[in-house]
């Protein structure tokens, strides 16, 4: 780590000033170790895609993404869409911070950044989404959760507001709202187990998962996904009550992980949704790695590209 891009995301987690004060660390910290750093804001929704790209040019050895896992993907599209084969960091600043909860990221920035001076590059296989937007096919890469369905729904309609005074737990709220209107929409996935077998199924919700750790009142969860294998554990709610729902969440959070009723859990490289006749497509929406993105079609599968991310040794 020799010359190092930090982006950071303006309107992230922590209020404006602690943004300020953790940035100014973060770069102490960099410079107190020898290394040339640069920090740059984002200016608008997307933009660090297009900023990172532009920083790919000027000769960056390792890019760090400063903000949650919304401010990680855009980064990462915009790395792997240079070529470039530069490193990619985070340092956790947003409401969600499930990847740096994953690679055993402290949450005070300073110690994150410190951490990230001792870990080592390693090469990952990103994954990839494709859905509807309304200008038409979008696709966009991914790295640790891709999700259909009610799951994306809960996003939706999750206010800005609450996620920035609440913090992940702002999803919690919603969530008990959603479970009072009992409204889940049904729709058909396909895809293909470990042993390349196919599958179609009715389902709710589907998730796409490639993290192993889980922060919050969910870190006794237990998928047996990770992010070096080139895979998605898959969970399917074939199910519209919100019992079932309720069940698998006080499964997963009390650390048992016992089976619930009308959720299936496998591994697949690829999955693909589709509307019921019944249903119309842009009422069912999707997302990858905590933002909100389009709606059905949905397809999601891991890239044969890599690119590298500063991993524990």
């Amino acid at each position: 780590m020799q010359k190092v891009f930090l982006i950071y995301n303006p309107a992230s987690g922590a209020k404006k000033e602690k943004r300020a004060l953790a940035i100014a660390q973060v770069l102490a910290v960099l410079q107190g170790a020898g290394v040339q750093a640069e920090a740059v804001a984002t200016t608008h929704a997307g933009s660090a895609t297009a900023q990172t790209e532009q920083a790919m040019t000027s000769g960056f050895d390792t890019v760090l993404a400063c903000g949650g896992d919304g401010t990680v993907n855009e980064v990462l599209n915009g790395l792997v869409r240079s070529g470039s084969q530069a490193a990619l960091g985070v340092i956790p600043l947003g409401s969600g911070n499930l990847l740096a909860t994953d690679l055993l990221l402290p949450h005070r920035p300073e110690a994150a950044a410190r951490l990230l001076l001792r870990y080592k590059p390693r090469a990952i296989r990103p994954g990839m989404i494709r859905y509807q937007s309304k200008e038409g096919p979008v696709e966009r890469y991914l790295i640790v959760a891709a999700g259909v369905g009610s799951d994306a729904e809960l996003m939706y309609r999750t206010a800005v507001e609450e996620k920035e005074r609440f913090g992940m737990y702002a999803y919690f709220l919603e969530m008990i709202r959603m479970a009072v209107r009992r409204k889940f929409s049904t729709f058909n996935v396909e895809w293909l187990d470990a042993e390349e077998n196919f599958h179609t199924e009715r389902v709710t919700l589907i998730m796409g998962i490639r993290a192993k750790k889980f922060p919050g009142v969910l870190r006794g969860m237990r998928l047996g996904s990770e992010l070096i294998r080139n895979d998605y554990r898959l969970m399917l709610f074939k199910t519209d009550k919100v019992r079932h729902f309720l069940h698998y969440f006080v499964s997963v959070a009390s650390g048992l992980n016992w089976k619930v009723p009308h959720v299936d859990l496998a591994f697949s490289k690829r999955f693909r949704c589709t509307p019921l006749d019944s249903e119309k497509p842009e009422s069912i929406h999707c997302e990858c790695d905590g933002e909100l993105l389009g709606t059905l079609p949905v397809e999601v599968s891991i890239e044969d590209k890599t690119f590298n991310l500063l991993m524990p040794g």
